[in-house]
């Protein structure tokens, strides 16, 4: 099996002054790099053109000069693994593990979803791989990066796609060493054992063994569980996420321009949906006109060079609730009538460069609100608004916080419609959820992280308070049966002046939508 980093006599000498990466980046070395690196087959003049995901090389539409993935340069990766290291013990080792590929059956996959975490430190997109950190303190960077990846395979390329290689992992993705991932054990082994014969003070093992929240771990992992085992390192291995996650929780300016952009999208698709609906048509039919809308919002007509529909995709699985059905908190089904009368919730959001957007909206099929939908909409929306107005780090709120001021604000807007109900009864029956989550490279984004600390600037949060009236003789009868959910993504600001809403191009007051909808 080829390896990266036994290249024999020609490059031992050169790597151990210097390092892979340092090869890489003088002129001579970078031509011998890539020879010694490439094994003959990989040498096909088709597939070792190929990457697994775009690069600047391929794709400098989508990934511009000095970036890793689109709008992320190589420097901040860099910047992200070092401030992980910084974090670390010295001669601490982090594990950052894969996803898995997932079948709908026999041969048939889900398109591949990348951990993020894995994403956040190496910005790589491809399964059956690790990334291990290793903190350095003597090393040019503080920290060193081996990953373990698929290499080149022409003929397997030619039926499953291309491969980004080892070659790229170290060239593309700023690794210092890469190994195929049948070698992961063997060199985590010899890693693990190293670490831990330093004898360094508070050296630890960084890793995410066991699968939480719904999430199926890699099979390197019962490997690396069973080298600790042997190796009676049990008590050095702590949780990685909790520190990426830390880290990932504040958004970098880069980040908050691709969620700018995902949330743009997301704005012209829910147009696009508002636009389509009429009574007759199905949810399912809401659905694909959103995603529909989604890539066409990032095609420029002038010009076939700018065509960025290839970065998005649907963010999560979305609703498209109509009439009794908004009573579902996440009804996914989407496969109900559209009837004259009732109202469509749409929670939806277009993911973009790998960065979520999450944007919900309730609107009239018929185009114009009743008079209780009109009543119970202006309740929804009048709370949402002063809940906005908290997010900033001046207001001393954390999301918690603010969940309680929206229950208090919504029972007072009840009462001025009609409503005589208890706390308990809004919050059990009528508002039965959180108002706010954190967002980010995923949908519920760092979810270990906890909603009762203080805002922070350039945290990005949904605010989305929600009333569904059940068919109960405890609540008004000319709301029973409607469900309102108006949700935003917000940054964060220092003052409420630089809070920031980056959704506002889906239309959410009552006037915007029914002239959206007007015919």
């Amino acid at each position: 099996m080829f390896r990266v980093t036994t290249i024999a006599g020609r490059i031992s000498a050169c790597r151990s002054r210097l390092g892979l990466r340092a090869l890489h980046s003088s002129k001579a070395g970078c031509g011998l790099l890539s020879s010694l690196l490439q094994t003959a087959t990989s040498k096909d003049p088709i597939t070792s053109q190929w990457f697994g995901q775009p690069t600047h090389a391929t794709h400098p539409e989508l990934v511009g000069k000095g970036e890793t993935t689109p709008g992320i340069s190589q420097n901040e990766y860099d910047q992200r693994r070092r401030r992980l290291a910084e974090s670390l013990p010295d001669g601490s080792l982090a594990f950052a593990f894969s996803s898995q590929m997932h079948f709908v059956s026999p041969h048939v996959f889900h398109e591949f979803r990348q951990d993020s975490d894995l994403f956040y430190l190496t910005g790589w997109n491809e399964p059956e791989s690790v990334a291990v950190i290793q903190k350095a303190p003597l090393a040019e960077r503080g920290y060193t990066m081996t990953m373990f990846v698929r290499p080149k395979a022409p003929e397997t390329e030619l039926w499953e796609g291309p491969r980004s290689g080892l070659e790229a992992a170290v060239s593309v993705f700023g690794a210092d060493e890469a190994w195929p991932i049948c070698d992961f054990a063997r060199h985590a082994t010899r890693l693990v054992t190293d670490a831990h014969a330093s004898g360094a003070g508070g050296w630890g093992v960084y890793a995410d063994l066991d699968g939480e929240h719904g999430m199926t771990r890699s099979s390197q992992c019962d490997k690396l569980r069973h080298i600790l085992q042997r190796a009676q390192a049990g008590s050095h291995v702590h949780r990685l996420t909790s520190l990426v996650q830390r880290a990932r929780l504040i958004k970098s300016p880069a980040e908050i321009r691709l969620m700018r952009e995902a949330g743009r999208v997301s704005g012209a698709a829910f147009t696009a949906v508002m636009r389509a609906c009429r009574p007759g048509l199905s949810e399912a039919t809401l659905q694909s006109t959103f995603e529909y809308a989604s890539r066409q919002a990032l095609v420029d007509a002038g010009s076939a060079t700018a065509d960025l529909s290839a970065l998005t995709r649907p963010a999560y699985v979305p609703v498209f609730a109509a009439g009794e059905h908004a009573l579902c908190m996440h009804y996914v089904l989407n496969n109900g009538p559209l009837r004259d009368g009732d109202l469509v919730l749409a929670d939806a959001g277009a993911e973009y460069a790998a960065y979520a957007s999450d944007i919900t909206r309730t609107f009239p099929v018929s185009g114009r609100f009743s008079e209780p939908q009109r009543d119970l909409y202006s309740a929804v929306l009048n709370v949402q608004e002063q809940m906005i107005r908290l997010c900033h780090a001046s207001s001393g709120y954390s999301l918690n916080e603010i969940h309680r001021s929206s229950t208090s604000a919504l029972i007072t807007e009840l009462k001025q419609i009609g409503f005589h109900t208890s706390e308990r009864d809004v919050e059990t029956r009528l508002y039965p959820h959180h108002v706010a989550h954190y967002l980010g490279l995923d949908v519920h984004d760092t979810v270990d992280m906890a909603r009762s600390q203080v805002l922070k600037p350039n945290m990005v949060v949904t605010i989305e308070p929600g009333l569904y009236v059940p068919y109960d003789d405890r609540f008004p009868k000319a709301f029973r049966g409607i469900g309102i959910r108006i949700e935003d993504n917000i940054v964060v600001g220092r003052s409420e002046a630089e809070t920031e809403n980056l959704s506002t191009s889906a239309p959410k007051s009552i006037a915007d939508i029914e002239r959206c909808m007007a015919r």
